[in-house]
């Protein structure tokens, strides 16, 4: 974690600080009612990370205290590959019975990534696989290529909310996109919310994917880091 700066540290100081302006904002991108409850999940204690002792949800593990689990985690097995880095979650809220997977960024190469999965590895083959599913579920442009484009943690966040949905879970994404994240020492931060509209959009242009289809699947959020507009 940066201190003072990045997305992580961004999202921390949001939730520590200005929890109840967090949580307005996520009101109104989900069009939730102005008194519902967000509920965040503690984050899992992690003793081998020396800087904060604590580390993030990863995969299901979110959903271990559910009676369904064994089933979840048995499709789980069949739809993604069990080795490697899988999805590592910014942060994880519930309203009412939905869940909600938060990726927090607050600069422009954070929203860029590609896949290290080997071209002729059974990891690469299974996602294409998920990939294929998903593109699909999308209604996306299927002569893209989801696992060669630098949009591929984006991508394997759509494939994760699709498996969700095939074993019964209602869940979607949240995406908080940090503004004016000054104190980098790259200087790589976006200064806008026009300007993260514009980065966002060419991933979609990248992916094959229609935003209109997107709407209930994928919420955003704008959040100045000077003053939380």
């Amino acid at each position: 974690m940066g201190l003072g700066y990045g997305s992580e540290f961004q999202l921390m100081r949001f939730l520590g600080h200005h929890r109840n302006l967090l949580n307005k904002h996520i009101r109104n991108a989900v069009g939730a009612e102005e008194d519902a409850s967000v509920e965040w999940l503690d984050y899992p204690f992690n003793s081998d990370n020396k800087s904060s002792g604590d580390g993030e949800w990863k995969k299901i593990e979110c959903f271990r205290d559910r009676e369904d689990y064994e089933k979840i985690e048995t499709e789980w097995k069949k739809y993604w590959p069990q080795s490697g880095n899988a999805m590592n979650w910014d942060g994880i809220f519930r309203i009412g019975d939905t869940w909600y997977f938060v990726e927090a960024k607050a600069s422009k190469k954070e929203a860029h990534q590609s896949c290290n999965a080997k071209a002729d590895s059974p990891n690469r083959s299974i996602i294409k696989k998920a990939f294929t599913e998903t593109i699909s579920w999308l209604k996306s442009d299927e002569s893209k290529e989801w696992i060669n484009s630098d949009c591929y943690q984006l991508a394997n966040r759509f494939a994760f909310i699709q498996f969700c949905e095939e074993v019964g879970i209602d869940a979607k994404l949240l995406y908080i996109s940090f503004c004016n994240d000054e104190k980098r020492k790259d200087n790589d931060y976006v200064s806008s919310k026009i300007e993260w509209e514009e980065i966002w959009k060419e991933e979609y242009e990248m992916l094959g994917i229609d935003e209109d289809l997107l709407k209930g699947k994928l919420y955003h959020i704008y959040l100045d880091c000077l003053n939380g507009q």
